[in-house]
C-alpha cells in the first residue's frame, strides 16, 4: 500500500537571514560614510574598499539565498510569511541612510583646518607629525613650507606614488614646491586649494 506524501513547505528566510542582512548592511553603511565605531574617519581608503568588496559579496550571497527561499514560498507554495519582509526592508533603510548622510567635506571642517594652520610652529619649514586628525579627516602628514604654504596630505588619497589633500597658500596658487613630478591644484576660495600630486621615483 503506497503512502500518500504531503507536499513539504519550505521554511521562510527567517531570523538568521535578517540578522546577516542587518550586520552586512551596517558594514556597507559604515564603509561608505567612512565611519566605524571607535575608529571614526581614520580607516584608510584602501581598507574601506577591501571591506566594501568583501561585505558586498556576502550581502549578494545572502540576497540570493533570500530570493530563492522567497520564490519557493510565494510562487510555489502559494503562501505568505512575514519573515520575507525584514531583509529587503533593512537593505532599503541602509540605502536611504547612505544617500542622506552627507560625506565629510572640506567646508564642513574648514575651522579645524584653519586652527591647524595657526597651531603650526612659526618656522620656515616644519612637519606636524603623521596620522594627524583634522576635523573628520586623517592626515598622513602636514608640512609647512617657505612663504607660509601648508600642505595637508589626506591619508585616504595616498596611493603608492600618488598624494592628495588640501593646501593653505596665502601667497597665491601653489606650485608643489618641487616635491612632485606632477602637481594639479583646484582653487577652493581665499588661500585654500585642493591638490593632487605624483611623487617622484627617487
Amino acid at each position: 500500500m503506497s503512502s500518500i506524501q504531503l507536499p513539504t513547505r519550505r521554511r521562510p528566510p527567517g531570523m538568521l537571514t535578517a540578522v546577516c542582512t542587518l550586520v552586512l548592511s551596517l558594514g556597507i553603511v559604515f564603509t561608505v560614510i567612512d565611519w566605524w565605531p571607535g575608529a571614526g574617519h581614520s580607516v584608510d581608503a584602501l581598507t574601506d574598499l577591501l571591506i566594501l568588496l568583501a561585505v558586498g559579496t556576502l550581502l549578494l550571497v545572502t540576497g540570493i539565498v533570500w530570493a530563492v527561499k522567497t520564490f519557493g514560498i510565494v510562487c510555489q507554495d502559494r503562501r505568505w510569511s512575514w519573515w520575507v519582509v525584514p531583509a529587503p526592508t533593512i537593505v532599503l533603510t541602509a540605502l536611504v541612510i547612505v544617500l542622506l548622510v552627507p560625506a565629510p567635506s572640506f567646508q564642513s571642517a574648514r575651522d579645524d583646518f584653519e586652527m591647524a594652520v595657526r597651531n603650526l610652529p612659526d618656522t620656515s619649514e616644519s612637519t606636524a607629525g603623521t596620522d594627524v586628525s583634522v576635523g573628520p579627516f586623517t592626515m598622513s602628514m602636514i608640512t609647512k613650507h617657505p612663504a607660509g604654504t601648508v600642505y595637508f596630505h589626506h591619508a585616504d588619497q595616498g596611493w603608492f606614488r600618488s598624494a592628495g589633500g588640501w593646501v593653505y597658500s596665502p601667497g597665491g596658487r601653489p606650485a608643489g614646491d618641487e616635491y612632485y613630478e606632477k602637481f594639479e591644484v583646484t582653487h577652493i576660495d581665499g588661500p585654500w586649494y585642493e591638490f593632487r600630486g605624483t611623487l617622484p621615483t627617487w
